[in-house]
């Protein structure tokens, strides 16, 4: 744990706009975040690169009707599940053109509903599920994320680390960390969200959303 106080609110427009599709279908394997990637990337607008597009899924139900989601399993969706792709602001709306692509997810054929954007919000705490390349130690990962985000000129004030998680690539597993970031000041909190932090912004990595303050 890293921890220092506050700051004031935003009153810009960030860098980026999130593109959020009803996702309709049955299930996503639980391993969702490669085979995801990898379907997208060809309905993807011509100079968008896969890099550059954030892609998270919403609303995955726990359990419903008696059923509860057992790990091994595929993920059942639901009427409300989102698909979310973050992307530069002058990309929005190609890419929610995107609407009615039919994609395959390790075999498994799910559509994309109407697109609509939405903006960044400023926040002052945000929280990323899982961030790749910060190690295991806490010590070191808290170190590393510090420097990451010095560098890009954000100064969190406080630093908590989840458990980690293993994440299926194609080149093999990797080990990723959830983060959650307070005390930066809600304007540099949405510029976090709209750059990112570190690599695998497809897989769903590095991707901040806004999160209840830390008390």
């Amino acid at each position: 744990m890293y921890w220092e106080t506050d700051e004031a609110p935003a009153t810009t427009l960030a860098a980026a706009v999130d593109v959020a599709f009803p996702l309709r279908g049955r299930t996503l394997p639980e391993a969702y975040a490669a085979p995801l990637a990898e379907a997208l990337a060809p309905y993807l607008p011509a100079g968008l690169g896969p890099d550059a597009v954030g892609v998270r899924v919403a609303h995955i139900p726990a359990s419903g009707h008696g059923w509860q989601r057992v790990p091994g399993r595929p993920i059942l969706l639901s009427r409300r599940t989102r698909l979310i792709l973050r992307v530069p602001r002058a990309w929005g709306a190609a890419v929610a053109g995107l609407a009615g692509a039919q994609l395959s997810v390790a075999g498994e054929p799910l559509a994309l509903g109407r697109g609509q954007s939405s903006e960044l919000p400023a926040a002052e705490t945000v929280y990323a599920h899982r961030v790749l390349g910060l190690g295991e130690d806490e010590a070191n990962l808290l170190a590393e994320a510090q420097t990451r985000l010095r560098a890009a000129g954000l100064y969190p004030r406080r630093m908590l680390c989840g458990r980690p998680e293993t994440l299926y690539l194609p080149d093999g597993p990797v080990t990723t960390r959830s983060l959650l970031l307070d005390g930066m000041g809600a304007e540099a909190g949405q510029r976090l969200q709209a750059q990112g932090l570190g690599a695998g912004l497809r897989w769903g990595c590095g991707l901040f959303i806004p999160h209840k303050a830390v008390i």
